[in-house]
């Protein structure tokens, strides 16, 4: 009985001991303990902002943005025991599945398939091509010499990630490994800073790391917005494209919230207007349970969604611009023989509103499509016809007679001419001619036009009329006036351009070479030195249609909220300058761009004798200095219209693209526009309804 009631007590004492501690547990310090559950399964990330979007003139969306996943790696679960593991589990699914991940490590495999590599126990690595700072970079981070090689670096990285600890796996593995790994470091990741391993995911591939949380501790899916490339073949050189921060990026943009996780745009409207469409990140706290798994996801932070930009491009427009550069630089080269235009290599066009300066449309050949840029960029980059280079901006080329404009109004402005000044072309110039051969030069014109008043040498694109005046015009009055309207300076575009070349002594002298009388004569038709960017060319245009008014070229028409109910930026019209010339001597010249177009004998008449709006015009063609047997010469083309009361600037340039059978292919592709601009509006380019997603 004793033992029984020992036993009892003994019970009874230490229930009551349970009973005590679960009252402290819950009463006295229940709130301490949920506390640090929660801290301890809690934590905080970046919440990212959606990019603005991009939209046409008329609000037909050019770049919009969809709900995309993404995969992140957590610091707090993914040890240093299970990450490589978790690495080759993710990295063999998405390889099976098609899907990419984030890899920018500059050790490739040599010319070998995926089956080749993991049927050879030693595949050649080798470094990737074109990255010499990012392997500058590889080196650097891993104490190896300038001179070490590609095996050198693998060989490295299998033992600093430890790689070389795991069995039975292929080189084909070992190298996604470290490559993930070596990104992982390069964007510091850490317990405050996530790693993006994979972004716009597949629901496959969501599904399947959903389904997998113990296989993968640490990795968890995110939804944020994704850019899309809704026609991804118009105007690429203007939209542009992102990508990764560099390290420069990094140390510059740093103390303004960016991560190396990032992108920011790299070229175009994408890096211009950074600032507006990026936008502003926000925070989330993610719960988790004991295995790591996110049971909770909650913004903390709201993130502020970018603005978005409308553009001063037509696309409608764009398309006929593209259009017409391609069909004629393709007829051209079935059709014609070196020499003969059939050697063109390239073309842009350009559409300006003289009133405004806004690009209406840039079109560039080659022409690309960023979704290749974004899918295939090697191969894209590759390529002998350097797709990726903005001709429109980046391509320097002689204006060859579209100068002539530029020195009839100098010389009418500085007195030289008057409007009824008249000069007998009797076609060789001989000014300066001389018995000593060495000092004899006598240029040539065209053809033996015979009197020519000022709009009578714009019309026949005289020669030897503008040989005269340029002579007694001389070099530094002509280039005074050629700046004023904008030519050897820049236009103010947002997206970056070459600075033009005006012909001068001081230019000739930079190269080593001296300046003779004759130089003055050939920078009068837009030879020698002279050399401009199709931008110049066209804001040039534009300001001689403007009357004198140079604005500042641009493809901003406006910038509004994510959500389109604000206006955060109107449209910017900038007066650079205007050019300082009496309003009769810019109709003067204007009467003689509008006969070269409207009356017969003129260049360009046979191409708008029929068209109902009256054009104004003049075309060049430029000498390239190669062999005229087998190089075709540049031809170019400036216009206005309507040329009463002008509304649009076109220019036309295609480099060795002069000489066809088929005559001046350049006002073939301006016709083609002017269609588009005038003619139809109910164009039969198939382009999506104002406000609805392009195809």
């Amino acid at each position: 009985m004793a033992r029984r009631i020992i036993m009892l007590l003994c019970v009874l004492t230490v229930a009551v001991v349970y009973v005590v501690r679960l009252a402290e547990y819950q009463l006295v310090k229940g709130e301490q303990f949920v506390q640090q559950t929660t801290s301890q399964t809690q934590t905080t990330i970046p919440a990212n902002a959606a990019r603005g979007e991009i939209y046409d003139a008329n609000g037909r969306p050019l770049v919009v943005n969809h709900i995309g996943y993404s995969v992140l790696f957590l610091r707090q679960y993914m040890t240093k025991d299970t990450q490589n593991q978790t690495i080759l589990t993710l990295t063999s699914h998405l390889r099976e599945n098609g899907e990419t991940w984030n890899d920018s490590l500059p050790l490739v495999w040599a010319d070998q398939s995926q089956t080749e590599i993991a049927a050879n126990s030693q595949p050649q690595i080798e470094f990737a091509e074109e990255r010499d700072s990012d392997i500058e970079k590889l080196k650097s981070a891993n104490d190896l010499q300038a001179y070490a090689t590609a095996q050198n670096c693998y060989d490295a990285l299998v033992k600093k990630y430890e790689i070389d600890k795991m069995e039975g796996l292929t080189p084909s593995q070992v190298r996604d490994i470290m490559g993930v790994r070596y990104e992982m470091e390069l964007k510091q990741f850490s317990y405050r800073n996530p790693f993006t391993f994979a972004t716009d995911i597949s629901e496959e591939t969501m599904t399947y790391i959903t389904e997998n949380t113990l296989e993968i501790p640490g990795v968890s899916i995110q939804s944020e917005a994704v850019r899309s490339y809704e026609s991804g073949e118009i105007a690429p050189h203007v939209i542009g494209t992102m990508g990764k921060l560099s390290a420069d990026d990094y140390k510059k943009l740093k103390n303004e919230g960016y991560t190396y996780d990032d992108v920011i745009g790299k070229d175009g409207i994408e890096k211009a207007m950074e600032s507006q469409l990026r936008g502003q990140r926000g925070e989330k706290t993610l719960t988790l349970n004991e295995l790591g798994k996110v049971v909770d996801n909650e913004v903390t932070k709201a993130p502020q969604a970018g603005n978005t930009v409308f553009l001063t491009i037509d696309s409608r427009i764009q398309l006929a611009a593209q259009d017409a550069l391609a069909n004629i630089i393709d007829e051209l080269r079935q059709t014609a023989a070196p020499g003969k235009g059939g050697d063109v290599k390239s073309g842009a066009a350009i559409v300006v509103d003289v009133k405004t300066g806004g690009i209406v449309a840039m079109a560039n050949y080659p022409n690309y499509d960023i979704n290749d840029y974004l899918n295939d960029f090697a191969t894209l980059n590759a390529r002998e016809d350097k797709p990726l280079i903005n001709r429109s901006t980046q391509g320097r080329f002689q204006p060859g007679s579209t100068m002539k404009p530029a020195v009839a109004l100098a010389a009418l402005e500085e007195g030289v001419i008057t409007p009824d000044t008249s000069i007998y072309c009797s076609k060789i110039y001989t000014f300066y001619a001389s018995p000593d051969p060495a000092s004899n030069y006598t240029p040539s014109c065209l053809g033996y036009h015979g009197p020519q008043t000022v709009t009578d040498a714009l019309k026949n694109s005289c020669n030897y009329f503008f040989f005269d005046v340029g002579r007694i015009l001389t070099i530094d009055r002509m280039n005074e006036y050629q700046k004023r309207l904008g030519l050897g300076e820049l236009t103010g575009i947002e997206i970056g351009e070459k600075q033009g070349i005006l012909a001068s002594p001081a230019y000739a002298e930079s190269l080593g070479r001296v300046w003779n009388p004759g130089d003055t004569l050939q920078s009068a038709i837009g030879q020698l030195y002279n050399s401009f960017t199709p931008i110049e060319l066209a804001m040039y245009a534009a300001t001689i249609a403007n009357n004198g008014n140079r604005n500042q070229a641009h493809l901003v028409k406006e910038v509004k909220s994510y959500d389109l109910s604000q206006t955060v930026q109107p449209e910017q019209v900038n007066l650079l300058n205007t050019i300082g010339v009496d309003q009769q001597n810019i109709d003067t010249v204007k009467l003689g761009m509008y006969r070269a177009a409207s009356e017969q004998g003129g260049n360009t008449w046979s191409y708008f004798k029929d068209f109902p709006i009256k054009i104004a015009c003049k075309t060049g063609t430029a000498q390239t200095g190669g062999n005229e047997a087998t190089v075709s010469p540049h031809t170019l083309f400036i216009s206005f219209g309507p040329y009463e009361d002008p509304q649009y600037a076109v220019t036309v340039i295609l480099e060795n693209g002069a000489n066809a059978p088929t005559y001046n292919s350049n006002i073939r592709v301006a016709r083609a526009i002017y269609d588009a601009l005038f003619l139809y509006e109910d164009s039969q380019q198939q382009i999506t309804p104002e406000n609805e997603l392009l195809p």
